[in-house]
């Protein structure tokens, strides 16, 4: 890869983690039970699967917990723990191994919607173990509104996807390149 590419691809990743801070920061519907921030439901992850689709796996990872740091700097929601700046990665890591090495980055609904899914998964198992962990929060709080959340999230999530792969054509010229 020269340098005008890799400049390029840190740029892209740069933006990609400024979205994931404004979608998921700025523009997420919060619901605190207490002092603790129980559900968020936003958007702040299809910018860390737009990198790992786009540029790979590591990228998405790298996109995903650069964005909960410097979220957190930014606009703190609540203690710094940083077992959720992992799972925040591995909302970027898992989705990319899946699209990149099983799928063989083919872009339809469902290799999309799997993709997607499974990333999200890490957000519904791991986060409520995290702040049940944390915080003493049980599970029967926890676990009913996110499994709503996960059921719209990977039908929307995987259409949303689709249509910013195939529609917009800078970012079908980067999936072809990469």
């Amino acid at each position: 890869m020269n340098k005008k590419n890799r400049t390029y691809r840190l740029v892209m990743n740069s933006l990609f983690i400024v979205l994931s801070i404004l979608f998921s920061r700025l523009l997420a519907i919060r619901i605190p039970i207490g002092n603790v921030e129980v559900i968020r439901f936003g958007f702040g992850t299809i910018p860390m699967f737009l990198s790992a689709f786009i540029f790979g796996p590591l990228d998405g990872f790298i996109v995903g917990g650069l964005a909960d740091l410097f979220g957190y700097w930014i606009n703190p929601m609540g203690p710094f723990l940083p077992q959720f700046t992992l799972t925040s990665a591995l909302h970027g890591l898992i989705p990319g191994i899946v699209f990149w090495y099983f799928f063989k980055r083919r872009i339809n609904y469902w290799s999309l919607a799997i993709s997607c899914g499974l990333g999200e998964a890490v957000g519904i198992t791991l986060t409520p173990f995290f702040i049940h962990n944390a915080f003493g929060v049980p599970y029967a709080v926890l676990m009913p509104p996110r499994l709503g959340g996960y059921v719209l999230s990977f039908f929307l999530n995987a259409l949303i996807m689709l249509l910013l792969l195939t529609r917009i054509p800078q970012i079908n010229k980067l999936m072809e390149i990469e």
